[in-house]
Order: C-alpha cells, then sequence, then structure tokens
C-alpha cells in the first residue's frame, strides 16, 4: 500500500467535506513473540495489525474517527463519521492543527535491517538458550519462562497545513523470569534486555544470570525494624520512580491540576544533582523519532534542570493553554487521539559506582522489587510494597522481603543524595542507581 497516496488522500477528501482542518494518524505493526517454557516453545506469535485515525477540526470543533479497514468506501466513511462528531462537540479557542515552521525532520537511527534476515528458528534458539543458561546457573533455580520478540513500527502522518512524514523503527527484546526455590520458599527474578538494534542486545547469558542473581538474592529474608532510613535504587526500580515523575510532568496533568508539579515551573523541585531529560533524538533510543504523532520535530530537553523544574511535555493544543510552544511529546495511537506523552525520559547519571553508593550506608536498604500501586500523582503520596537487600556497615548484609515504603514523591526528589553511573534502558523511561537519603520502612 501506498501510505503516503492514501494519506494525502484522506486529507483532501476531508476537506472537500467541509473539514477546516485535519490530519490523519496510520500505523503498522508487524510483531513477533517466543515464549519458552521447559525447552519447548510455549507460545509463537507473529501478527501484522494496522489503522488510521482522522481528526477533523471544524469551528474550533474535533470530532475524531478511525477504521483498520483502509478500502476508500469505509475511509469516506469514517471522515464522515469524524466530522460529524466535530459538528456536535463543544468548541474550544485552542482547538486547531500545530503550525509546523519547518518541514525538516530529525534523522534519528531507530531501524535496523538485520530486523529481516533472523529467522524464526533462530530467534526460539536465542529464548531456549537463556532458559538452559538460567537452568544451570545453580540448582536453586527453575524457569518460569523466557522469550524473544521483536516488532517492526512504521507510522505516517499528514496534514492539511501540507505537512508529510513517515518513519520506521524497530524493537527487540529477549527476558528471563527465574523463581528460586529453597525449602518451602520461593522468590521470583525477572531481567530483560530491550534495544533497537539486534546487535546491542544484552547476550543470552547477562539476562538469565541477572535474572536468577535477583531471585537468589533474595532467599532466606530476615526481618528488620520500622524505621527511617536511606534508600538505594537499582535501575530497574528507580526507573518506577521515574515513570511517576514523567506522569507528573505530563502537560494534560499540571493543567488540569492533577499533578503535584503543577505550577512548579521554574521552582525547585528535586536535589541540585537532579537532572531529568527527555529526549527524542537520542540515537537508538526506545522512544526516538523524527518527529512526534502530530509531525512537530522532536529534540533533546532539560525537563527538570539541577532540581529546577524547567517544564512540562506538551502536545500542541495543552501546550496553547500554557501559551507556549509544544514540547515534540504529542503521542497517539491510531485510535486515539494525541496527548503528551514522554519519549526518552531519563535521569542523568553520575558518577559514582553502585558499589561505592552501598559503601557510603551505615544502615539502609538496596530495593530490588518493588509491588503493587500505592502512588498518587495528585499529592505525591508514594507508598508501595517492596522487596531488596539490607546494607549494614557499608557491605550488603541480608535480604529482606514484605516491606513498604513511603514518603512522598516532593521528598524524594529533594532527597536524592547520590545518582549511579550504570543508566539502563529498559524501556522509553529508565534510571541509574539512585540513593535517596530517608524513607519511612515499615516491615510487616
Amino acid at each position: 500500500m501506498d501510505m503516503e497516496k492514501i494519506a494525502k488522500s484522506i486529507i483532501s477528501k476531508a476537506i472537500q467535506s467541509g473539514a477546516d482542518e485535519c490530519d490523519v494518524f496510520i500505523s503498522i505493526d508487524e510483531e513477533f513473540s517466543a515464549t519458552i517454557k521447559d525447552s519447548e516453545v510455549e507460545s509463537l506469535k507473529q501478527a501484522v495489525t494496522h489503522g488510521l485515525g482522522i481528526r477533523i477540526f471544524k469551528d474550533r470543533k474535533i470530532g475524531f474517527a478511525y477504521t483498520t479497514n483502509f478500502s476508500s468506501h469505509i475511509i469516506q466513511k469514517t471522515i464522515d463519521e469524524a466530522i460529524s462528531l466535530a459538528k456536535n462537540s463543544t468548541p474550544e479557542p485552542d482547538n486547531q492543527l500545530p503550525q509546523i515552521y519547518s518541514h525538516a525532520q530529525t534523522q534519528v537511527k531507530i531501524f535496523d535491517p538485520d530486523v529481516f534476515s533472523i529467522s524464526v528458528e533462530q530467534k526460539i534458539k536465542i529464548a531456549k538458550e537463556i532458559e538452559e543458561i538460567a537452568k544451570a546457573f545453580n540448582p536453586k533455580i527453575k524457569v518460569e519462562s523466557t522469550g524473544f520478540g521483536n516488532l517492526i513500527q512504521r507510522r505516517v502522518i499528514a496534514n492539511s497545513n501540507e505537512f508529510f512524514g513517515e518513519y520506521e523503527g524497530t524493537i527487540f527484546e529477549i527476558y528471563c523470569s527465574a523463581i528460586a526455590s529453597d525449602n518451602a520458599e520461593s522468590q521470583t527474578g525477572y531481567y530483560s534486555s530491550v534495544s533497537r538494534l539486534f546487535e546491542r542486545l544484552q547476550t543470552p547469558e547477562h539476562v538469565a544470570k541477572n535474572a536468577s542473581i535477583r531471585a537468589l538474592q533474595l532467599l532466606n529474608p530476615k526481618k528488620i525494624k520500622t524505621g527511617k532510613y536511606p534508600v538505594i535504587f537499582d535501575p530497574m526500580t528507580a526507573s518506577a520512580i521515574v515513570s511517576y515523575i514523567a506522569t507528573a510532568v505530563n502537560g494534560k496533568n499540571a493543567y488540569r491540576k492533577m499533578s503535584f508539579l503543577s505550577d512548579k515551573i521554574g521552582k525547585r523541585v528535586g536535589s541540585e544533582i537532579l537532572t531529568i531529560v527527555d529526549d527524542g533524538c537520542l540515537e537508538f533510543g526506545i522512544g526516538s523519532k523524527p518527529f512526534d504523532d502530530e509531525g512537530i520535530q522532536t529534540k533533546g530537553k532539560a525537563v527538570i534542570e539541577n532540581g529546577i523544574l524547567k517544564m512540562f511535555l506538551l502536545d500542541s493544543i495543552i501546550a496553547k493553554k500554557f501559551s507556549l510552544p509544544p514540547t515534540g511529546n504529542a503521542h497517539r495511537k491510531y485510535n486515539t487521539i494525541p496527548a503528551p506523552s514522554p519519549l526518552n525520559f531519563y535521569i542523568q547519571p553520575g558518577y559514582k559506582t553502585l558499589e561505592e553508593m552501598i559503601s557510603e550506608i551505615n544502615e539502609g536498604l538496596l530495593i530490588t522489587k518493588l509491588i503493587g500501586f500505592g502512588v498518587d500523582i495528585v499529592s505525591g503520596n508514594f507508598s508501595k510494597g517492596a522487596s531488596g537487600l539490607w546494607i549494614k556497615n557499608g557491605e550488603i548484609s541480608f535480604p529482606v522481603d514484605k516491606i513498604t515504603i513511603a514518603d512522598n514523591l516532593k521528598n524524594i526528589l529533594r532527597n536524592i543524595t547520590s545518582i549511579g553511573n550504570d543508566l539502563i534502558f529498559f524501556s522509553n523511561i529508565a534510571s541509574p542507581s539512585i540513593l535517596v537519603s530517608e524513607m519511612t520502612v515499615t516491615c510487616d
């Protein structure tokens, strides 16, 4: 299918049908996944999904409709539906297409042509190898599942302001979910590697061993006293903290006063050593793309810089409500309208190793697993179940389990006293290890 021809035809038909302005978003995903259990293929999936969404602007009203059928008749029906919905919606002064003053597109590397040369047999072999390595690593380890997945993404965006853009990206992932057992007790450990490039995936050995170690190190936990202690979050758990910050700096939440960071632009919200970046141009970044889902060119920017909140993440309509330019963070699926979303959103790494950070603690915790929900973005209140390792006199002492760590995200950001050099991207939201000087720890 000629996606450019389809997209431009939709724009032309929509304007002829009475739209003042319009845009179209087309997505095509080719997905593969293989799951291994006990040396056998437990599940195998290969699928192509596609769809297109049409957003109509009429008298500052918005109508939206989508379809997975690309036939000319159904597309016209979808256009008519979107126009009808626009006519019956509520007008807002900010409802209009973004003004794209430059149609230059960032050159960002996100596609790996090797995706076409890796056979299904090779992908299954890699997943089986992960399982074999994990099983051989320690007799206490059983493997819940291992897997290999890849995704080819194609995106096409066009609007009535004569913007047209398209790009392709790839994502690869391997993972291991391990169970460590000792007598009647068991603990789980999970580890994955995600990359835009196949050759940049971590080795099956690295993934298998890390999942096994994360499970084994939690066996035979001991009780600790409830109290206030310094807490280190490793890269996997720290990324969860960063995801809550990404939600808090979402311009839509901030505008609706549904974020603890609303009205904090230009104010100190974190430690002086804390800088959080959102970068859509990061080479081979999981969230990288040449333009956002409204056609705005992506860029790198500091959202929090040395503890000062510099900006919110904005799409074009939310940006108008703040009287600011859009930040290139519009995200949509074919069946949704654009909304702000992070690209590659991460804490800028420091210089210390995790071992050096541990050595600085007299008594405290290294968190390796977070459990459940318990986070209120409006107030910033944070309370989650956790597991990890007790630190005594600068060394790992014993595992702890079934604990609760609590504080407010405002305090967590301000009390970050050390940042590691071990930044790892498990998704588009990432972090190195971080040390929070004090949190309330409750032992069940």
